[in-house]
């Protein structure tokens, strides 16, 4: 109704648009980009078709076959259970995807929220916010993340907790500084003139303008969630065993490193390596493609 009535706006919006094309151009004609995104793209295949492409049970024990070093016939070699790498390794992948997707996604739609509230609404709105926000950043991501384990047990939900929590204030202060640098725009007085509704403006006209930024950080975040999910199950307060989880991988096979069973904790170790590089690039990328000042 309120673009409707005021044509310049629609003109925002195919701008908005011809700038998102632009920068999927941008960031495929990144050689950086295309690596990142080919490396999470294989990683997606093993989240999806993992389990089919197991050649063993990852929690069926062998004894016999405990310890036994990289073959054919065990391509990581087995644990000290005797159970397959390869196969955990398979399995903790697409553990480690849904939990770094599921908590920072969870954790985005807060943050943006509560800075669209933060920037939108106000002083006190805004100071109430952001000094909660201050109080979380104030903590150690992984004190804290430790703490809240400990508060309601270790499991999948209780990582998906932390992270979350933890991705909040990043997300609310990037979403929060968008609206401040938008809120005085002409178009947004022009819907305010209009009679549009705070929520409507916040939601339709403000909101685009923050996820660009927010992206990125969104990027960056799934690889600190991977490593916060592999630090609480690396001390034992994640992910608890026997579910194929990469920090208690490498948690498992630490006694039998100096024995020599490298591969225990080494392939986990590379997976979660490759993976939050990948998507430290990945953000990196897009923040060059987005940022007109990084192109010049």
């Amino acid at each position: 109704m309120f673009s409707e009535s005021i044509p310049f706006m629609n003109t925002k919006g195919s701008h908005q648009r011809s700038q998102f094309m632009e920068a999927v151009r941008l960031y495929f004609r990144n050689p950086t980009g295309i690596v990142a995104v080919a490396v999470l793209m294989v990683y997606v295949f093993i989240a999806v078709f993992g389990p089919r492409l197991s050649p063993y049970n990852p929690l069926a024990l062998n004894l016999p076959d405990r310890l036994q070093p990289p073959s054919l016939a065990h391509l990581f070699g087995t644990d000290g259970y005797g159970r397959d790498v390869f196969s955990r390794v398979l399995y903790a992948i697409r553990l480690d995807m849904s939990l770094a997707f599921l908590a920072v996604s969870i954790g985005y739609v807060l943050g943006v929220f509560l800075g669209l509230l933060a920037g939108y609404m106000g002083k006190i709105t805004d100071h109430g916010i952001m000094r909660v926000m201050d109080i979380l950043l104030s903590f150690p991501s992984i004190l804290f993340a430790i703490a809240v384990a400990i508060a309601i047990g270790a499991g999948f939900w209780t990582v998906i907790i932390a992270v979350s929590i933890l991705s909040v204030p990043g997300f609310a202060r990037v979403a929060r500084s968008a609206v401040l640098s938008t809120k005085n725009d002409l178009y947004i007085l022009a819907a305010i003139s209009q009679g549009a509704s705070r929520w409507h403006i916040m939601f339709r006209h403000i909101l685009p303008v923050a996820i660009t930024p927010t992206i990125i950080l969104y990027a960056l975040g799934l690889g600190n969630a991977i490593i916060v999910a592999a630090s609480l199950s690396f001390l034992g307060v994640g992910i608890p065993p026997p579910t194929p989880e990469l920090g208690a991988m490498i948690t498992d096979g630490l006694q039998y490193v100096i024995s020599g069973q490298w591969w225990i904790s080494i392939f986990p170790g590379l997976f979660i390596v490759f993976i939050v590089v990948a998507f430290n690039m990945m953000g990196d990328t897009i923040r060059e493609v987005t940022d007109v000042t990084l192109r010049r």
